[in-house]
């Protein structure tokens, strides 16, 4: 049984540690990596920052990423995994589109900024055209599997409708600056919708 002194000097958690303890260190590692990219950029965010915003040393964050730039782009490809970035068939111009409204906010924050930093860290720009290389590849083949099935004119060459589509997505993680007011629009939804359609050539 401890003696009141020793009772008196044990290390009580904190509420708000208890409720970290509970979350695994990658995870809080990455919401609070989220929270700051988007809130400050790249370049405003440091890696003692996020450790001490993860509830961690700035050493351990090491032991789950690597530098920076893997974190960030860590960070980037879960929020963009998250929307629906390369659904296939009919469904490609609704995914088109879901990149006008409001709950992909934060997806068009984080891409505005990983294109920023690619233009400055070497290491993000590779991530980046691994990235989209990836993407306009898988948009590719479900604009293919779409005309194989007659569902699309065979007219266009997949990879180059995939290359515009993508390029459509790209121009609309820019609305908070281009067009904020039609952030959230259901016409300006509708119209990119049937825009993306007529693009990849649905009747």
């Amino acid at each position: 049984m401890p003696t009141p002194r020793a009772a008196s000097t044990k290390a009580v958690a904190k509420p708000r540690e208890r409720a970290t303890a509970k979350v695994p260190t990658r995870a809080r590692i990455l919401a609070a990596a989220e929270a700051l990219f988007a809130s400050h950029g790249f370049d405003g965010v440091t890696m003692p920052a996020i450790a001490a915003a993860s509830g961690i040393t700035a050493g351990a964050i090491y032991k789950h990423f690597t530098s920076k730039a893997a974190l960030f782009f860590e960070v980037v490809r879960r929020a963009v995994e998250a929307a629906p970035a390369s659904a296939g068939g009919e469904s490609l111009p609704e995914a088109v589109a879901s990149y006008t409204t409001r709950r992909l906010k934060r997806v068009r924050q984080m891409a505005v900024e990983v294109h920023y930093a690619a233009a400055r860290n070497p290491e993000v720009r590779r991530m980046l055209r691994g990235a989209l290389d990836r993407q306009i590849g898988e948009i590719g083949e479900a604009v293919a599997a779409a005309q194989r099935s007659g569902a699309l004119s065979a007219d266009a060459d997949p990879e180059l409708a995939a290359t515009a589509v993508m390029a459509f997505i790209m121009g609309l993680m820019h609305m908070e600056t281009l067009a904020p007011k039609l952030v959230g629009d259901a016409r300006w939804r509708d119209f990119v919708r049937d825009r993306a359609a007529a693009l990849l050539g649905y009747e």
